[in-house]
């Protein structure tokens, strides 16, 4: 299928896909309190296949790839107790796959609401088994930091046939106002009434955003327009264009810039990317090709429970993998 390519920068991309991007929460309570019994644990697949066939079409593992799953999450940099339930929920997720080998930078938007296999744990905090969920909630299980980045990442994994993740990246509720200043505040026409939250943030404003305001634009949901997650994820997807743009100039002048904003936004990050590492990724990769996100297709339910859920297909699982991961093999 012929896709209109976005050539820009891979370094603004990936400083903003990497940095940025995460904080496009889709606002929300804490940990959803969801009475579901556990089910038998089972281990994650492991990729060890090179080829596959699919509809009579032999596909190859892509290789040179760095892959890295990066995560809002809904609670404060700062965690006040110890224990097995300390995250809040991952409730922005998009997977980073940076191609070296082909100098293209892919990108899956994950919907909060995909139900997927996670990792639960027991009355000890040990893993017990893995049941379907949100896969916003992954996150909160665990000690609200490494730990619980490891059960969205696995979740994730999971999502996708056992595909490996390389890194996780995630940034708390409380970096948002920050990353956004950092930027000089991004400049919108507000197509909704935010005025509930900020009496500035009235309907058809055009206004930068400054502070508290982003977090605001990028997270409120329940009173805004529609009320849906789907109608937040395009203001986030405008936010985060605009965004591109503002920082793309400095990144491409400045190899530093992107440290600067990593070392800015320290004490909001999780993550176990080196900032070397992020740095030598992003620079390495500012002639890349940025291709459009792309999105699993599915069904959006309300359960009984009054929650939303969504059920990706199989067939389009099956797609994102070998758009992702895989190429078809050669003649």
């Amino acid at each position: 299928m012929n896709r209109q390519k976005q050539h820009r920068g891979a370094a603004a991309a990936l400083a903003v896909l990497v940095l940025a991007a995460v904080l496009f929460f889709v606002g929300g309570s804490w940990l959803e309190k969801r009475s579901q019994k556990p089910e038998t644990r089972t281990e994650l697949p492991q990729e060890t296949a090179e080829t596959m066939e699919v509809d009579g079409v032999t596909y190859r593992r892509r290789t040179d790839l760095t892959t890295i799953l990066v995560m809002g999450i809904d609670h404060d940099s700062e965690i006040e107790a110890e224990g097995s339930y300390q995250g809040g929920q991952a409730d922005f997720q998009r997977l980073i796959v940076i191609d070296s080998k082909n100098k293209t930078v892919r990108q899956l938007k994950i919907d909060r609401d995909t139900m997927a296999e996670v990792t639960v744990l027991g009355m000890l905090g040990n893993p017990v088994g893995t049941t379907q969920m949100q896969i916003s909630l992954a996150h909160g299980f665990g000690d609200g930091r490494e730990e619980s980045c490891g059960y969205a990442r696995d979740a994730v994994s999971r999502l996708l046939q056992g595909e490996s993740i390389d890194f996780y990246l995630a940034m708390s509720l409380d970096g948002i106002s920050v990353l956004n200043d950092l930027a000089g505040g991004v400049t919108v026409t507000l197509e909704d009434d935010f005025s509930a939250a900020d009496p500035a943030m009235t309907k058809g404003a055009t206004l930068t955003l400054q502070g508290d305001q982003a977090e605001i634009f990028v997270r409120r949901r329940m009173d805004i327009g529609e009320g849906t997650n789907e109608a937040r994820m395009v203001r986030q997807e405008e936010y985060l264009t605009q965004l591109s743009a503002q920082l793309e100039s400095r990144v491409q002048q400045d190899q530093q810039f992107t440290a600067q904003v990593y070392d800015a936004l320290q004490p909001y990050l999780v993550t176990d990317l080196a900032k070397g590492r992020l740095v030598n990724e992003v620079w390495a990769a500012k002639d890349d090709t940025v291709e459009p996100a792309i999105a699993l297709e599915g069904e959006h339910k309300v359960a009984e429970d009054g929650f939303t859920e969504f059920y990706p297909t199989e067939e389009s699982i099956q797609k994102a993998v070998l758009e992702l991961f895989w190429e078809p093999a050669e003649e």
